[in-house]
């Protein structure tokens, strides 16, 4: 396969360094995100890091579950007695589990593992069954890393040397980030990239969603995904949400809508940004917006239309301050909102994304709740145009493309 070959020694070291970083502490190492992102590909690479650093081969185990093969263990007994006729499990011994769900019991053996003391790494694409099951056994002695798709600035490193960013950016916005689809945007046959994105949300949404939680009634889970993708950005609540597909002809009640908005999460097809008061920095209960993981996965769900860059431009801001930061979320000022703020250090950052400053109204209404919050923390305007100025009253000024390289600079 190509992934075996042609991307897995492009690195990406945002990810990596948080990997190589858990080498040896006393936890199980948890790396979770969509089908896709990129979960195999790097822990083989960590697998080639430990042997580069002179780790023995024969105290390195590697297996992937997700592959079509027979002689794999099935369940936690199996994987027990599979490991052991490879290597005596202990410390100094390296296990690497990809796609473990698929494993009957897996927690079993990874508490075992990490009870001999292995050094264990997990990989799986749901991140509750990982985080909260795993969480239980352990009491608290595992990290999660969470891989997404890449980010613009990996997107680039990704594809041909010689295309200029503009053109990246276009495609990067139509296709998505997904490795492999970004790989094949410069290889023959890229016409097929669609049916390629498709197969991967039906296998997230059949495995991850539909078989996982025995749902009964796929058609109200699957007009909640379209209405989520179609309303990127807005701000909306399980009640809103029951109401628009009751009245639409399927009825369903707030309490379902919010247990199927929460699988939805788990398998990384979408993220909640929630809503913050900016005076008691209290988590608001009534409204959160809510974003794609992958853009290329959302136009499948909900065709891409003009008007919808607003929306396309917050996904894409919001993606990459969960990647910058760990978390971004909405803050509500007295009435008005700033798009996401981030706390990095105790230090907040604000950040306002409009499509373009070119008119009076628009920037008013953009500063408004930047004057309003009244203290001296960074403060962010991000455009899709450039704008004439890059600095308003203190306030930063930056086209979209620029600010999503510059980590990459």
């Amino acid at each position: 396969m190509a992934e075996d070959t042609e991307w897995r020694f492009l690195e990406r070291d945002h990810y990596m360094d948080k990997i190589v970083a858990g080498k040896g502490t006393p936890f199980v190492k948890v790396l979770t995100g969509i089908r896709r992102c990129g979960k195999s590909t790097l822990l083989r690479m960590f697998r080639d890091h430990l042997i580069s650093s002179e780790i023995s081969e024969d105290d390195i185990l590697y297996l992937n579950f997700d592959e079509w093969d027979d002689s794999l263990p099935s369940t936690d007994r199996e994987l027990m007695n599979h490991i052991n006729s490879k290597m005596a499990p202990g410390r100094g011994r390296y296990i690497l589990l990809d796609e473990v769900q698929n494993i009957k019991d897996w927690e079993n053996a990874v508490t075992f593992l990490y009870s001999s003391g292995a050094d264990v790494y997990i990989t799986g694409s749901n991140s509750n069954m990982l985080s909260s099951e795993l969480a239980t056994r352990l009491s608290g002695w595992s990290i999660t890393i969470h891989i997404a798709p890449l980010s613009f600035s990996e997107y680039v490193g990704f594809r041909k040397d010689d295309l200029d960013h503009d053109t990246l950016f276009r495609d990067y916005i139509r296709d998505g980030g997904l490795p492999a689809i970004a790989l094949s945007e410069d290889m023959p046959g890229r016409e097929l990239i669609p049916q390629m994105i498709s197969g991967t949300y039906e296998t997230v949404y059949a495995k991850d969603v539909i078989d996982r939680h025995s749902i009964r009634d796929p058609a109200v889970l699957r007009n909640l995904l379209r209405f989520i993708m179609r309303n990127i950005g807005d701000r909306t609540s399980p009640k809103k949400i029951s109401s628009y597909l009751t009245g639409a002809g399927r009825k369903t009640s707030h309490v379902t809508i919010e247990n199927y908005l929460e699988y939805l999460e788990d398998a990384h097809l979408i993220s909640r940004a929630e809503r913050i008061d900016s005076k008691t920095r209290d988590y608001l209960q009534t409204t959160d917006k809510f974003y794609a993981t992958d853009l290329g996965i959302r136009h499948i769900i909900a065709p891409y239309k003009p008007d919808d860059i607003d929306g396309i431009m917050e996904n894409i801001v919001f993606n990459e301050l969960v990647y910058r930061y760990g978390d971004a979320a909405v803050l509500d000022v007295e009435g008005t909102e700033v798009d996401f703020v981030v706390n990095w250090n105790g230090m907040p950052e604000y950040f306002q994304v409009c499509y373009s400053l070119g008119d009076k109204t628009t920037l008013e209404r953009e500063m408004r709740p930047f004057t309003m919050i009244g203290d001296n923390y960074p403060k962010t305007v991000i455009t899709f145009e450039r704008y004439i100025l890059d600095d308003i009253d203190g306030v930063r000024v930056v086209r979209l493309i620029d600010w999503l390289l510059e980590s990459h600079q």
